[in-house]
């Protein structure tokens, strides 16, 4: 089976205003760009824009666009019909997308892994603000009042018999509405696809946003931001970083900077740390920490809302732990001179201990698809205050003013064992709950493991 797409937008019976929609930049990408980035992400092949305005623009896109389908075709509403029979096969699967909506990528996974070929998504009256649903394409299906959820997956088959509807956009919500009549078509409402993240740790709401004018591409981007938040962060990240970070993603995601830049500039400024704590320039590396702990937080914000990604991207995480036991071995080094092998000690026993929880929050994240931090309430509340890089940069602060760095080394260091003595008690305690409360198939599991 092989993944396409139609886009239909720009018509000859519409205005300028309106036929540069899709060009509007949301989040540092224009709309057109987004949806190839959409489409790519899902497997898509082939990618068919049908328009009569902007052409060049579409192909100045398509060739800035490095994450886009194998084949982007643009072809005249006239020609679209004929066009799109030509390269639909028996097998294949097409996504028609509505023009100039921002659309969260749940929406999109939800449709391409329903089991049914052909699937239309809807809104219900209520489902989003007034504000919002007063740009959505209306549709009457089944008597019932409702709105086009912007993407919907079409057969083969569904396609051929609309193809005369699907090359312009006033005739589309009838097509739409003759799709949904289909015998291989189900309709399923947004409000159905599940809002929970693991990755943010909370319910997101979707992101569906129809973009209109150019100011309404603002409104989309800190839609897109808004969506990047986690729920379970530590102190510093909750109520000094958040603000900085999304102020600086305003503004960096309309320049060509990408979240790779970020990153090799976060790393860069991070090892020069290190090198100011050995060589005792304790308090400017110090507040230079706070910066590289806002740029990591900026980049990973950037790279999602741009969806960029880094060539480095699999090494952040090591990249990101590298830089920062590097900063307590560096401050180790600077204390060793008055006090021994000691500061060495602390910052190899705060290393250690952080690895450790480490890998316990990954293994009880593989069995339970669940965050430690984020499992239950109490969960919740230490991880505020949970030893890690910002809460223990942060927690130096105060020892530093008084240049009291070898107590501070050793504060961070207790914090760094006592969360992982929390998080291990924790871990087993939700795990034993899990096993008590899954007890008839674990028993049924173990009787057939013995026969075998």
């Amino acid at each position: 089976m092989t993944y396409k797409a139609l886009l239909i937008t720009g018509q000859e019976s519409e205005t300028i205003s309106t036929l540069a929609r899709n060009l509007i930049p949301v989040g540092g990408l224009s709309l057109f760009a987004r949806q190839m980035k959409q489409m790519f992400a899902i497997g898509v092949e082939e990618l068919h824009v049908v328009t009569d305005w902007f052409i060049q623009d579409f192909e100045k896109e398509i060739l800035k666009c490095s994450a886009r389908p194998g084949k982007v075709f643009i072809h005249a509403t006239k020609d679209a019909p004929l066009r799109l029979l030509d390269h639909n096969q028996a097998e294949d699967s097409w996504f028609l997308i509505e023009e100039a909506v921002v659309i969260d990528d749940r929406v999109i996974d939800y449709l391409a892994q329903h089991p049914s070929p052909t699937v239309v998504s809807l809104l219900g009256p209520h489902d989003f603000l007034a504000s919002t649903t007063a740009n959505a394409m209306p549709l009457q299906i089944d008597e019932c009042g409702c709105y086009f959820g912007s993407i919907a997956k079409l057969s083969s088959g569904t396609l051929a018999a609309n193809l005369r509807k699907l090359n312009s956009l006033d005739a589309l919500p009838a097509a739409l509405k003759a799709i949904s009549r289909a015998s291989d078509c189900v309709t399923v409402m947004l409000t159905d696809i599940p809002l929970y993240i693991p990755k943010r740790r909370r319910e997101v709401d979707l992101v569906w946003f129809p973009v209109i004018r150019r100011e309404d591409g603002d409104k989309g981007s800190d839609m897109l931001l808004e969506a990047t938040e986690k729920a379970t962060v530590d102190w510093p990240a909750r109520y000094i970083h958040r603000h900085i970070e999304n102020l600086l993603v305003k503004y960096i995601c309309k320049t060509p900077l990408s979240s790779g830049h970020l990153t090799l500039t976060t790393a860069i400024l991070g090892f020069f740390l290190i090198y100011l704590f050995i060589n005792g320039y304790m308090l400017p590396a110090l507040f230079g920490t706070y910066i590289v702990a806002i740029l990591a937080g900026a980049s990973d914000k950037l790279g999602q809302i741009k969806r960029h990604i880094s060539k480095f991207t699999g090494y952040v995480p090591f990249l990101d732990r590298l830089v920062e036991y590097g900063w307590y071995f560096s401050i180790a080094g600077s204390l060793s001179t008055s006090h021994g092998a000691a500061p060495y000690v602390m910052a190899a026993a705060l290393a250690l201990f952080q690895v450790a929880d480490h890998i316990q929050s990954r293994f009880f994240l593989r069995l339970t698809r669940f965050d430690i931090c984020d499992t239950g309430s109490f969960d919740r509340k230490f991880q505020l205050i949970a030893g890690c890089r910002n809460t223990h940069i942060w927690a130096l602060l105060p020892f530093a003013l008084f240049d009291q760095w070898y107590s501070g080394l050793g504060f961070i260091c207790a914090s760094g064992i006592i969360t992982f003595f929390v998080h291990q008690l924790r871990v087993v305690y939700h795990l034993k709950n899990i096993m008590i409360a899954n007890r008839d198939t674990l028993t049924d599991t173990f009787k057939k493991a013995r026969k075998i």
